[in-house]
């Protein structure tokens, strides 16, 4: 976790209960943040909307510009796996809460918006190099 380049410790937790996913963060920074959602990368992102206009980023992949799920990935895996983009493709498979410097991350706003640029660019050159 971060909040105005001042790094904390803390505690993120995913599980699956009966029908939803549950996301639980712990930090001494802020407490606790608490989300339930159909995925486990939503609940992610409903904690990150509820942190972020207090200054907070959460320092996961998942939390990443270039990083978002595909439905298949949210649907089998609970979202507990995400794609990297890149302008030319979608690339690997990354874990949606591996730690990373929370200073590349983003929010979840500015990320929806890198993925949706990226996959069109995707969806750009994939029709220019279609043969058919």
């Amino acid at each position: 976790m971060s909040r105005d380049g001042i790094v904390r410790d803390a505690t993120v937790v995913w599980r699956f209960e009966r029908t939803s996913w549950v996301v639980e963060i712990v930090s001494a920074g802020f407490g606790k943040a608490e989300a339930q959602a159909d995925d486990a990368f939503e609940a992610l992102c409903l904690i990150r909307e509820e942190l972020e206009p207090f200054g907070w980023r959460i320092g996961v992949a998942g939390a990443q510009a270039d990083v978002w799920p595909s439905g298949m990935a949210r649907d089998q895996g609970g979202g507990l796996r995400a794609y990297r983009m890149t302008p030319e493709r979608v690339g690997d498979l990354v874990d949606t809460f591996e730690p990373v410097d929370p200073a590349t991350v983003t929010t979840v706003a500015l990320q929806r918006a890198e993925t949706d640029r990226l996959y069109e660019e995707i969806r750009r050159r994939s029709a220019r190099t279609d043969p058919s």
